[in-house]
């Protein structure tokens, strides 16, 4: 009889273990790579466009935007640094690298 209690707390102390594991990795988020690794990201993310290629910062540190270049369309996202968040997106015929915040902040300037 103590064996059968000993092999039924083994397999309920697995089970919860499974689910345990389960829960960590769905609260993580993680992200699988074809070659069977995973990532699991520190803090936060956001869903960014298609090909990401250049990030201005604002002077501040308040504001972040984002080109996303890729073959979809192409936009620049307006980002909130200080409550993450995406703020603004713009769709815009093409972009390129060039990317800067005025001094005050009032205009965003791409080019393409």
């Amino acid at each position: 009889m103590n064996r059968i209690k000993y092999f039924c707390v083994i397999l309920l102390l697995s089970v919860f273990s499974c689910i345990s594991y389960a829960q960590q990795d769905t609260i993580a988020e993680r992200v699988h790579l074809p070659n069977g690794w995973s990532l699991t990201p520190l803090g936060s993310s956001l869903p960014l466009g298609d090909l990401p290629l250049n990030i201005a910062v604002s002077p501040s540190k308040k504001l972040i935007a984002v080109t996303n270049n890729g073959q979809s369309n192409q936009t620049i996202q307006l980002i909130d640094a200080v409550r993450p968040g995406i703020l603004s997106q713009v769709v815009i015929p093409k972009s390129w690298l060039g990317l800067v915040f005025s001094g005050d902040e009032k205009y965003l300037y791409a080019s393409g």
